[in-house]
């Protein structure tokens, strides 16, 4: 690293980001056939809201990285994806969703799609109100952490919450019924009282699959009233309009011995879902 390098970093870290992006620039002309020094630069540029500056840095960082000594050649195609997403994490930034999913694209052609890459196409799906193809990509991005890494899954969770949040509507992407079907998802822990809980606020938020999840690891640890965490799985599956299924999960649910009063509400349901099964 150059002393230009390391000195830019000290002023970024300090806040002297105007004096930072100067050094920046003398160690460009010192050796400008260095990624990092570029990279460094845009997070700089990005930090001041000049995104489209720090895109152009990012731009040039991609097209000299294939030169590059400064890591194992085996590393570059892996490096190049990074940058790509964290370019369309600057076009996210300047408000250019369409640009972002261009520039992501590119970078999974590159090295497969992972959390980081998914979570930006969902952010500019997001942005172009794609809520159901954002919620695609999230899910996907949830997958891959429970699969490979999880250092960015509160993350994903807290972009799924805010998603759910965003679209105004119970949120239940087609890959979230994948997701849920085919078990790659982590099982939640915890009492059988604290997991019908977190299963009620998640529904309440609107993540159905996420609440779903959570009744069912709920059901496995024996709860006192199965009954209520069966009608409430009923529930769910009547707002994914999968009727066949509510009606299997309040028959169980009256097949549990529900108290007189969740009862009658159970009936009511069951009755529904019967006349509307397919």
């Amino acid at each position: 690293m150059s002393d230009f390098i390391e000195k830019a970093e000290e002023l970024a870290l300090s806040g002297k980001f105007e004096e930072a992006i100067g050094k920046y620039d003398e160690a460009i002309g010192e050796d400008p056939s260095d990624p990092l020094t570029y990279v460094g630069k845009a997070s700089v540029l990005k930090a001041l809201g000049r995104y489209d500056e720090c895109i152009a840095c990012m731009d040039t960082a991609v097209r000299i990285i294939p030169e590059w000594k400064g890591t194992d050649p085996e590393r570059i195609p892996a490096f190049t994806s990074m940058l790509l997403v964290l370019k369309a994490e600057a076009q996210l930034y300047a408000e250019k969703p369409d640009e972002a999913l261009v520039t992501v694209n590119e970078a999974d052609k590159i090295s497969n799609a992972d959390a980081a890459s998914l979570v930006v196409r969902a952010q500019a799906h997001a942005q172009l109100k794609n809520y159901e193809e954002a919620g695609n990509s999230l899910y996907r991005a949830e997958e891959w952490c429970f699969l490979h890494d999880d250092a960015m899954l509160t993350q994903v969770w807290l972009s799924k919450v805010h998603l759910a949040k965003e679209g105004g509507k119970p949120f239940a992407p087609p890959y979230a019924a994948e997701v849920y079907k085919s078990g790659n998802w982590r099982k939640p822990v915890g009492t059988a009282e604290e997991l019908f809980e977190r299963g009620n606020n998640l529904r309440g938020e609107g993540l159905l699959y996420d609440a779903l999840r959570y009744y069912d690891a709920c059901l496995a640890g024996e709860p006192k009233n199965r009954a209520l965490v069966l009608f409430f799985k009923g529930i769910i599956f009547e707002q994914l309009k999968n009727f066949s299924e509510a009606y299997s999960m309040y028959s169980d649910a009256l097949a549990a011995g529900p108290t007189p009063e969740d009862e009658f509400k159970i009936l009511v349901r069951w009755a529904n879902a019967k006349t509307r099964r397919i």
